[in-house]
């Protein structure tokens, strides 16, 4: 009895199929952007490498250790564990606070705090000081940098919301202008009111 013979596929096309679906998947598909952190980096050729004394009360300390624990430092002999949602609030109150004059002996009018003795003299004085273990878990890290630097948004949106009954979102930068104009000049001016000013010492063993 004669066999029968299967007709064969035509498989020339699979290759086209593929490179389609591949093609497809990619333009279809989002790549998951990796985290970063704003930090204007000072000039190198500026670059002073004298010790900077800072009045106790003008800095505040973080410490994201490798326990997965965040210590808050608001004076040297005092250290408290805190959840990472306390972050914000703190640095706000400590940089906000007014409670003194800043380097030319201009008191802080535009300041809303409560004048604490333990807390900053002025905004552009105060220091956020974040400290880590070599150990520290990466996801601890990026926590603790995002709520300080909600903080300062929070800081410069609400001083413009009082300066020019503007939303700070709405406030965007135009590189068709100068800093003096429109958008730039309110960015500029928020910058200048609370500038960051933050202290990350290199990373420590998590048994010093």
């Amino acid at each position: 009895m004669a066999q029968k013979k299967l007709p064969e596929i035509n498989a020339s096309s699979m290759a086209d199929i593929a490179f389609l679906l591949l093609t497809f998947f990619l333009i279809a598909s989002s790549m998951e952007k990796s985290e970063g952190i704003q930090r204007q980096l000072p000039d190198l050729n500026h670059v002073n490498t004298q010790p900077i004394e800072v009045d106790q009360r003008n800095a505040i300390e973080f410490v994201a250790n490798a326990f997965g624990q965040i210590l808050y430092k608001e004076d040297p002999d005092v250290v408290r564990q805190i959840n990472i949602i306390e972050v914000k609030e703190l640095v706000k109150k400590h940089v906000d606070n007014g409670g003194g004059t800043n380097a030319g002996g201009q008191p802080c009018n535009y300041c809303q705090g409560n004048r604490d003795p333990r807390l900053s003299l002025h905004p552009e004085q105060a220091v956020v000081s974040i400290k880590f273990d070599k150990g520290t878990n990466w996801e601890d890290y990026m926590a603790l940098q995002g709520e300080i630097e909600a903080a300062y948004e929070d800081l410069k949106a609400a001083y413009v919301k009082r300066a020019y009954n503007r939303d700070w979102a709405t406030v965007v930068p135009n590189s068709s202008k100068s800093k003096t104009e429109g958008d730039n000049a309110i960015i500029q001016d928020a910058n200048s009111k609370y500038p960051k000013i933050i202290a990350e010492p290199k990373p420590t063993d998590a048994s010093q």
